[in-house]
């Protein structure tokens, strides 16, 4: 009866003893095991530094530098350009006044035509700077003030500084522009241009839907070359661009056009409503395949009319006829699109042969991508003379100005990327944050903190490299990992694993700990 006693407990401390084990193994290597092997890899970053960011607080700085014929004037005009942007906080200018040479009075006083002068002056002047623009006097002006291609405007006298600060406000510095790249809501000329990139693709289509009945005489390649390559040149410190051009042949399009009679060569034109053409676009995106690039695309479109529906007019959503005699129109971050009617006579001959005029058609295209890279166009100033460019090269003040407007745009960009991202992250628990986007989050913090105390335009490069490394975090596919795999679809999984386990194992819990303790773990049987 002994035997049988010690054997039993023998038993029972084995059974004991196994269950003890397999307790423990699941609980202190199985379950820090699943936790560590489910749980979801996140970096740490720098959440304070990326909520101290007040993107609305950012400003330019500029160089501006007076040059007059005597001191009194020159610290008039000092006087009146720091008066008027004192209270300005988009843009800090540091100005400069200088009372002019002899040498340089007696070049303004010799040479009457204003390109001269300046070409004279540059020997004087340093106005290959960037961001450094020169106000200078000039006696006996037809205007108040003259601004031409370079770094330089041209004053009559004191009298000139109420035009000398409204054409620094308006079309050298324009605050209105600035102030609108850092606003919450987009303004005119933000909602126009392409959002900033490092680069961006040009694409030139040629669209011929009738080849078969009229021949076209056009050097794409030739013509974006030598317009379009002449005019992205002077903005390569900005953005670097890729040239394509193409024919689209067999592409027809019916504008729903209203025959309207007339005396002219065709007796007849043909007036399309504007809010039609924008149908033409789609059209354009299905045959073009410029979408196949990750990276932005400026889409210019030559339309080629078909002689039967020539000429075609532009009509106004009000009825107004297109006055031009160019018919184009943009569409913000898109393109433009130029539409050409062949001549009466040319579709009068057997042979017809359509040689568009390059010039003009180019023209129009330059003048779309201005607006469509942020250049904007000038109003009108009382008393102010802006020469026209006489060539498809932006103006180096302008190439200035666009510089300025896009480093406030990607810096205040970035910082409004990384808060929308961190905020993102701190709301969603299993969004994986690899070493990747760790290190772009570091790096665009990195570069917005090495500028903060030098104002948006100190650094355009390094405002670009903040921009990109916050979109590259933005968009980088492993923050997707995880995205459509909750905490709650985890557990729906997992449970029904580990419950039919879990069971037992806390069940027999309470049988170890008396067993432990020395108590009796089943009662005896009574009769």
């Amino acid at each position: 009866m002994g035997s049988e006693n010690n054997i039993s407990n023998a038993d029972e401390s084995n059974r004991m003893w196994a269950s003890a084990s397999f307790v423990g193994v699941l609980i202190i290597i199985g379950m820090p095991l699943w936790w560590k092997t489910t749980e979801v890899y996140r970096v740490s970053l720098p959440y304070e530094k990326i909520s101290s960011f007040k993107p609305l607080s950012h400003f330019v700085t500029t160089e501006l530098k007076v040059l007059a014929n005597d001191d009194a004037t020159a610290s008039k005009i000092v006087s009146e350009i720091q008066k008027a942007f004192a209270e300005s906080d988009i843009i800090k200018i540091k100005i400069e006044k200088t009372v002019m040479s002899e040498r340089q009075q007696h070049i303004l006083r010799s040479v009457v035509d204003m390109e001269k002068a300046v070409e004279e002056l540059a020997s004087t002047l340093d106005l290959d700077q960037e961001n450094i623009f020169h106000v200078v006097q000039k006696k006996s002006l037809s205007h108040n003030i003259w601004v031409g291609n370079e770094r330089i405007m041209f004053f009559d006298d004191e009298k000139a500084s109420e035009t000398i600060v409204k054409a620094l406000d308006g079309w050298i510095y324009q605050t209105s522009v600035l102030r609108g790249s850092r606003s919450d809501t987009p303004d005119q000329a933000r909602s126009t241009r392409f959002p900033p990139e490092s680069a961006y693709h040009i694409t030139l289509s040629i669209v011929h839907p009738r080849p078969d009945t009229m021949k076209v005489v056009w050097n794409a390649a030739e013509a974006v070359e030598d317009y379009i390559g002449s005019f992205v040149d002077e903005l390569s410190s900005l953005h670097n661009f890729t040239l394509k051009s193409q024919w689209l042949h067999l592409l027809d399009f019916d504008f729903q056009a209203r025959e309207v009679k007339e005396v002219s060569e065709w007796g007849r034109h043909f007036a399309v409503r504007q809010d039609r053409l924008s149908l033409l676009l789609t059209r354009l995106e299905e045959r073009a395949a410029t979408h196949v690039s990750e990276l932005s695309t400026i889409n210019l479109a030559l339309y080629i009319v078909p002689c039967d529906k020539a000429p075609i007019i532009i009509y106004d959503n009000e009825g107004r006829k297109n006055p031009l005699s160019i018919q184009a129109f943009m569409s913000p971050k898109w393109g433009g699109v130029v539409i050409a009617s062949p001549p009466a006579e040319q579709c009068s001959q057997q042979v017809r042969e359509f040689e568009p005029s390059v010039g003009q058609i180019m023209g129009a295209f330059v003048s779309h991508l201005r607006e469509l890279l942020g250049i904007t166009k000038k109003d009108a100033i009382e008393g102010a003379h802006l020469e026209p460019s006489r060539s498809v090269s932006p103006r180096r003040w302008e190439v200035d100005a666009l510089l300025r407007i896009r480093t406030l745009e990607q810096v205040t960009s970035a910082e409004r990327t990384l808060q929308s991202l961190a905020q993102l992250l701190e709301e969603i628990s299993n969004i994986v944050i690899n070493d990747e986007v760790g290190a772009s989050i570091a790096a665009a913090v990195s570069e917005l903190e090495a500028g903060a105390g030098e104002g948006a335009g100190a650094d355009a490069a390094r405002a670009g490299r903040a921009h990109a490394h916050a979109q590259r975090a933005f968009t980088h596919p492993g923050l997707l990992a995880l995205l459509y795999f909750p905490d709650d679809q985890k557990y729906a999984i997992y449970i029904p694993l580990f419950l039919p386990i879990m069971f037992p194992v806390v069940l027999s819990l309470r049988i170890l700990l008396l067993w432990f303790m020395g108590k009796p773990v089943h009662k005896e049987k009574t009769d």
